[in-house]
């Protein structure tokens, strides 16, 4: 009995450790820190700067960017997913849909829409024209997509160099790149326990927001609305061939004046 309960001690324990070290958040950790000694091993550090983790002000709040790669090519913002299974979606979708084994789906928010607020943020604190920032998504996990993607969707980190290292034009000078290089530091929160916790109060609240019901235009009535053509009075009334309602002059047939219902 004592060794059947030591043995089911010590896999409830391992159970434990597992699900603590395999939060989403966790994953996401994992895959942030990938890409960050990917991106700082291979780059060319006389060509780029990576900056990580950054948690920048923004009207109303924060918003929090994985990584911004700054180069004479551009500035390059870059959301990493550190996802398994099958990835569904394209770039108007709000949201996607990852499809795990087993079948087990889960939706997330369109990435390049969650990065457009990034590249939004860096845009505004730099002042920076657009047409030099280039947003990135790479999936750094074993994710494959199983609707045609967007170019500036990366595959793998490999694929996600091949994007940067592609543009070659340079667009802005070195000095420019170390003056944006400061000025975003200087802005950026300091990644603390307690501006992490800030940043995820922003995002919870903004996630209520969008969840209550929108309140609903209150529908005209005929003292709300005035004929067109005399300013006076309407009253709703029924075409007779085509069965449709519509705001009538009150004073017809002197006045023909008429407003569609909407």
């Amino acid at each position: 009995m004592f060794k059947f309960l030591l043995k089911s001690a010590v896999r409830s324990a391992i159970r434990a450790a597992d699900n603590s070290y395999n939060t989403p958040e966790r994953i996401g950790a994992r895959g942030e820190r990938k890409v960050h000694n990917t991106l700082t091993s291979v780059l060319d550090a006389s060509e780029y700067r990576v900056l990580s983790d950054l948690i920048l002000p923004i009207s109303g709040g924060t918003t929090q960017l994985d990584h911004l790669v700054l180069s004479r090519y551009g500035i390059f913002v870059i959301e990493t997913k550190n996802f398994s299974g099958w990835i569904f979606g394209d770039a108007d979708q709000k949201r996607w849909t990852q499809v795990q084994k087993g079948g087990k789906k889960r939706r997330f928010q369109n990435p390049l829409h969650q990065n457009y607020a990034h590249v939004k943020a860096v845009e505004g604190i730099l002042g920076i024209d657009r047409k030099y920032l280039h947003s990135f998504v790479v999936f750094t996990g074993s994710a494959e997509p199983k609707t045609p993607m967007p170019e500036n969707v990366a595959w793998g980190l490999q694929a996600l160099g091949r994007l940067i290292g592609v543009r070659k034009q340079t667009v802005i000078s070195d000095d420019q790149v170390n003056a944006y290089i400061h000025k975003l530091q200087n802005q950026a929160l300091d990644n603390t326990r307690a501006a992490r916790k800030d940043h995820v109060r922003h995002l919870e609240a903004k996630a209520a927001a969008r969840a209550q019901p929108q309140t609903p235009k209150p529908a005209k009535t005929a003292d709300s609305v005035a004929c067109p053509k005399c300013g006076g009075k309407m009253v709703k009334r029924t075409g007779k061939k085509t069965g449709t309602a519509f705001w009538g002059c009150a004073d017809f047939p002197k006045c023909w004046g008429r407003r569609k219902i909407v």
